[in-house]
């Protein structure tokens, strides 16, 4: 569907503040990581934070990918 009009798209698509709670960004090898909180523990891969191509070549890093982190992000 298209919408045709002058609106700004976040007054159209509002997003609820809580969508990002569980989001931050964290340093894993050297590479910044935008992560979400799935479990107490483990955290799902959202977006590379990165200019380097060769950090999106890594199959660890790839969005979707689950980490276990051993302390709380906050």
């Amino acid at each position: 569907m298209i919408y045709y009009t002058m609106m700004p798209e976040e007054l159209m698509f509002p997003s609820v503040g809580t969508d990002f709670e569980k989001q931050s960004i964290i340093e894993l090898n050297g590479v910044q990581l935008l992560v979400q909180q799935t479990d107490n523990s483990q955290y799902e891969i959202i977006r590379l934070m990165s200019s380097d191509p060769q950090h999106y070549l890594d199959s660890q890093l790839c969005p979707g990918q689950k980490i276990t982190m051993s302390f709380s992000i906050n």
